[in-house]
């Protein structure tokens, strides 16, 4: 049963998994993926209403966020500074991919959570993948959100994560209608 507030609570095991999972993780497209993982399970699995009038009255529930979200308004969309930082530091390859390691023979998990959320994650992932990067920074710039924050020539403008959930819950709502 997941109670946790984030999937991930260490930043460092959801960069691993996403960066091991891409076929070329460059800066950009490994920002992109973070920032579309988190705003469409926010505005899915952490979206979820969890009462006796919906069809989720049960102890297991999805934690609300995937992780912490730090994101800021850059010139090319939404970045994490502190991957940022991990990746221009070449230090996510050192990372422990701890997430695929729940999944792997000797370790596999039965918490079926676990198993929806990778799932989840690796279709978007795969789909995110055959997107090159300034086509993924062109749909985060159609994002009000990060309309909203970014500030031509400012640094480190703060992204609002309500905002962005926001917009993914529009955007979540209108798949379902089509």
């Amino acid at each position: 049963m997941m109670t946790e507030e984030y999937v991930f609570n260490n930043k460092e095991d959801i960069v691993s998994y996403v960066y091991h999972s891409l076929s070329n993780p460059t800066p950009i497209k490994l920002q992109k993926t973070l920032y579309f993982l988190w705003a469409f399970y926010s505005a899915t699995y952490g979206n979820i209403v969890y009462d006796k009038n919906s069809e989720f009255d049960s102890d297991a529930r999805y934690p609300k966020n995937l992780f912490n979200p730090e994101f800021e308004a850059w010139r090319y969309g939404p970045v994490d500074n502190q991957v940022y930082s991990w990746d221009k530091g070449n230090v996510i390859e050192t990372f422990r991919n701890n997430f695929q390691n729940k999944f792997d023979k000797n370790n596999r998990s039965d918490n079926s959570q676990d198993m929806e959320i990778k799932l989840f994650m690796d279709d978007l992932i795969k789909q995110i993948d055959l997107v090159n990067d300034f086509g993924l920074v062109d749909r985060s710039h159609e994002d009000k959100a990060y309309k909203a924050a970014y500030k031509e020539g400012a640094y480190h403008v703060p992204m609002n994560p309500e905002a962005i959930k926001e917009d993914y819950l529009g955007y979540v709502k209108h798949q379902a209608e089509i």
